[in-house]
């Protein structure tokens, strides 16, 4: 087989190009991309004034941002497109090709300014998250050092119960759920790993040692959040216990108090 010239390689590229901007200037969705950003940082900037991130406007904020920096990333090469089509054009003058090159040369200012929305935006995300990053690392600590210890306690009380054959009366299966909702929060929440930047060391330093802890107290939750639906499944299938399990009761509300604070 004959190898394709390369020079007619790089035409085809070239025309490939020029052939997309053709359907992307055509396609004119630029507006609906501003007023994404715009959706967006309506979200954002309230986050940059506010107190502690839950952990879904956490997991928010991490996930626009890298979405951000790939639109950011697409329109650079966009824009290197267009520069690169109509200086290809401006060695082919004709008629033909007045109107496209008009367009790309509008297509320019508005992915210009497309790719400033990105980068914009993903820059707002970033101090967010570096000042959420910050708030953890100097907190004395993200999880109560009382957390593990004590729902421990109360998960082998709770698979006690069963052992002796005791079950939860329609009351207590009613309170059961709270506490698995007040507990999935810190399953949920955590410290997420951050390259060290120079003079960020200590920073770095103290994040690990956070999400250490996190992480042993989130193993703790999920040990007691299963004993909790242990103790709920038993309510189908052992007879109550012959005296109301009123302490408990009591005792939900209790972790339900602690977990909330």
């Amino acid at each position: 087989m004959a190898a394709i010239p390369a020079a007619q390689c790089l035409y085809d590229d070239e025309e490939e190009m020029l052939a997309a901007l053709r359907e992307l200037v055509e396609d004119d969705d630029d507006q609906g991309l501003a007023e994404d950003f715009r959706a967006l940082r309506s979200v954002a900037v309230p986050l940059e004034n506010a107190g502690a991130l839950s952990p879904e406007f956490w997991d928010w904020v991490d996930s626009v941002e890298l979405i951000a920096l790939r639109a950011a990333e697409i329109l650079a090469r966009e824009a290197a497109d267009i520069q690169r089509a109509l200086s290809l054009l401006s060695r082919r003058p004709g008629p033909e090709d007045e109107a496209f090159v008009a367009a790309l040369r509008r297509q320019a200012v508005s992915t210009a300014a497309r790719r400033a929305d990105a980068e914009g935006f993903a820059a707002t995300t970033r101090r967010i998250r570096e000042k959420e990053l910050r708030r953890m690392a100097a907190a004395e600590h993200l999880v109560h050092p009382a957390t593990t210890g004590f729902l421990g306690y109360i998960a082998g009380e709770t698979d006690a119960s069963l052992a002796r054959g005791e079950a939860p009366d329609a009351d207590e299966l009613a309170l059961a759920p709270q506490v698995e909702d007040a507990a999935a929060p810190a399953q949920r929440g955590g410290v997420r790993g951050e390259a060290a930047r120079p003079g960020e060391e200590n920073l770095v330093a103290a994040l690990e040692r956070q999400a250490a802890t996190a992480d042993a107290a989130r193993a703790t939750v999920a040990a007691f959040t299963a004993s909790v639906r242990r103790y709920r499944a038993a309510g189908s299938s052992l007879p109550p216990a012959a005296q109301p399990g009123h302490a408990w009761r009591i005792t939900i509300y209790v972790v339900i108090q602690f977990l909330h604070h």
